[in-house]
């Protein structure tokens, strides 16, 4: 085991500014971990400055740019040149070279590598060639046909192999993680005040004009080509239910990457009200004006493998939350902590629309299972105590 001190110099690097959804994730642990008396900094490849227009509240780490830490390391910590543990946020290809030069220049650190997402999915979306032809490629040619913000198809592997340990956000992604690897899950924590039941939603829905009858849900998150299918069946749902005589409003913040309703847009965004891309500080009254928050999808090569960061927050609201049969959705209990969709298609989530829509007794059983789920599971507490043991278990380097 390592001789580490009580406390510790941790540095998380993340593959993106702090735009990001990873950033929510990142963010917040840095802030608990700091709260708890170690020195964390996060690194991010460009724009350490989104940080103050992202991430809502206040910042208690360090915020670095890749280049400040390789060029004027000697400010590291404020003056603590030492870093104990390296905290690769995914195996990306530019996360993953700059943390090897991390190690060079401080190298008793220890690497863990964080799981978020089969890679390996994201990279062939990517690509639009299985990811089985892209090993046949050249080091060369992949580096000319994905960016360096993706995974690199032979070397995700070997950064995984040659880390010291590796945190993933559910056991799922153990499927890539080598054999006898370090290992430890590690969920997302959460501001159980900043979301929760006591946040008044009636605000928002005046202002956005929403009738006082409407049912409400509220969608949060970007529409890129791996999730356009699942979240197309939540529009189609919407248009059903409001087909059938009831009055349903979806609030939809993010950005579209795809053009994923093609020629119905008209016909399926007349009950959506489109928000844009919006300020983290705004997310807790829009999911407080909502009636029901849903995470639509199912079992997939994707949806497998990851942790969607909206559930945790949709569980803490303390409202009735809808998540397919995959990741979390094995673990919540359905029908008490929240409903589990088998197919996460628009015919189940319109069925399940009209039929909670009219059942209070179901909508606060949800809502009361839900959040203390979030309240057991996604503390600051509990969670940042454990990864601390993790990291002082790592053996020593090889």
């Amino acid at each position: 085991m390592i001789g580490f001190r009580k406390k510790l110099n941790i540095m998380i690097v993340l593959y993106h500014d702090f735009s990001t959804a990873s950033a929510i994730h990142v963010h917040n642990l840095a802030n608990a971990l700091t709260q708890k008396g170690h020195r964390c900094g996060v690194a991010v490849p460009i724009d350490k400055s989104s940080v103050q227009k992202y991430m809502d509240g206040t910042i208690l780490y360090q915020v670095y740019e890749f280049s400040e830490i390789l060029n004027e390391g000697d400010s590291l910590f404020a003056g603590k040149r030492k870093i104990d543990i390296i905290h690769a946020w995914t195996p990306r290809e530019l996360v993953r070279k700059f943390c090897l030069q991390l190690k060079t220049k401080f190298p008793v650190s220890k690497i863990v590598v964080h799981l978020e997402d089969n890679e390996e999915i994201v990279v062939e979306t990517f690509a639009g060639i299985p990811y089985q032809e892209l090993l046949r490629l050249s080091d060369t040619e992949i580096s000319e046909r994905i960016p360096d913000v993706l995974s690199y198809p032979r070397k995700y592997e070997s950064f995984l192999e040659a880390a010291d340990g590796v945190t993933v956000i559910t056991e799922e992604l153990l499927d890539f993680v080598p054999k006898n690897k370090a290992w430890h899950r590690l969920w997302p924590v959460i501001d159980l005040k900043k979301f929760s039941p006591r946040v008044n939603g009636r605000t928002v829905r005046q202002q956005l004009g929403i009738s006082s009858d409407a049912f409400v849900l509220c969608y949060i998150g970007s529409v890129h080509a791996v999730n356009a299918p699942e979240v197309l069946s939540l529009y189609e749902a919407i248009a059903l239910v409001n087909d059938k005589g009831v009055n349903v409003t979806l609030l939809r913040t993010g950005r579209d990457t795809v053009d994923f309703l093609g020629e119905k847009k008209v016909e399926l965004t007349r009950n959506v009200i489109e928000l844009g891309f919006v300020d983290m500080k705004e997310v807790p009254g829009l999911m407080a004006a909502a009636d029901l928050l849903v995470q639509p999808g199912k079992a997939d090569r994707f949806n497998t493998y990851r942790l969607p960061s909206k559930i945790p927050e949709f569980l803490a609201s303390g409202k009735p939350v809808a998540v397919p049969a995959a990741n979390i959705g094995l673990i919540l209990e359905n029908g008490s902590q929240a409903i589990i969709l088998e197919k996460g298609d628009s015919k189940e989530i319109a069925d399940l629309i009209y039929n909670i829509s009219t059942n209070d007794r179901l909508q606060k059983k949800l809502a009361k299972g839900g959040r203390k789920f979030a309240q057991n599971n996604f503390s600051r507490k509990g969670i940042v105590g454990k990864l601390i043991s993790f990291y002082k278990s790592l053996p020593v380097a090889h």
